[in-house]
């Protein structure tokens, strides 16, 4: 995908300027605006999709519609985590055990929902890395944490990766937790915005070969989800802890 940067309308020097440093951090063509609507600036620049920034956020352009950045109940979660509200409501926390310090290797980014919370579960000390093979999400996620106001979201590093690739390439036992949140098989009601995973997102299931390289990576566990019935753990061979009757998502912990 052709994928650009460029900024909202009247735009301010310090939006323009940060904008500029995102094209260059990740490596993309930087469209100044000049009153143009995105659409017209896509279509002069040949692009398919542009990634709009200013200091309020970031929302990604395409298929002639503009979809801001949403972690969905993300910030919510995160922020119910830092007032020590942290119970069963949150099954992937409770599923994931995170630790203060901890080190998260989060193979399958998507918004960031997920790596958000784990990042104010492990605190300061600890380290979030989300991997995420499409670029626009991964760059769309990178923004988007960097201009979110909470302080945890600059905590996450985001890789542009093939989580399959990335795995084969770090040291045995290199994180404490590995975990995935692949396409779920059937799609169901999601957070606004999930559109854009359906839309851009790796659409392959978890495999066996990948599964393996986690294991080998993780310290102390890796975490898979599935929705329910759980078909896609049954056929790696795994099974979900306990759930909430009703719960439409389910987690299998493989402990080392």
């Amino acid at each position: 995908m052709r994928l650009a940067v460029t900024t909202a309308l009247a735009a301010r020097p310090a939006d323009v300027a940060a904008a500029r440093e995102a094209a260059a951090r990740h490596a993309l063509p930087f469209l100044p605006r000049e009153h143009r609507s995105l659409a017209a600036a896509a279509a002069g620049a040949g692009a398919e999709a542009l990634l709009v920034l200013s200091h309020r956020g970031a929302t990604l352009f395409l298929d002639g519609a503009e979809r801001r950045w949403d972690p969905g109940m993300g910030v919510l979660r995160a922020r119910r985590l830092l007032r020590g509200e942290r119970d069963t409501r949150d099954p992937f926390l409770e599923a994931a055990g995170l630790r203060p310090g901890e080190a998260v290797l989060d193979g399958t980014l998507g918004l960031a929902a997920d790596a958000l919370v784990a990042a104010v579960a492990v605190g300061e000390a600890g380290q979030v890395v989300g991997l995420e093979a499409s670029p626009a999400l991964a760059f769309l996620a990178a923004e988007g944490l960097a201009r979110l106001a909470l302080p945890a979201a600059r905590r996450v590093e985001v890789r542009r990766a093939d989580a399959a690739e990335a795995l084969a390439a770090l040291p045995d036992r290199s994180f404490d937790l590995v975990c995935f949140d692949p396409m779920f098989r059937h799609a169901r009601a999601q957070p606004p915005g999930f559109d854009l995973v359906r839309r851009l997102g790796d659409p392959r299931p978890l495999s066996p070969e990948t599964l393996a390289e986690a294991r080998r990576v993780a310290r102390r566990a890796v975490l898979v989800k599935d929705g329910t019935p759980g078909w896609d753990l049954a056929r790696l061979g795994l099974t979900p802890l306990p759930s909430a009757r009703g719960a439409h998502r389910l987690y299998a912990r493989i402990d080392r």
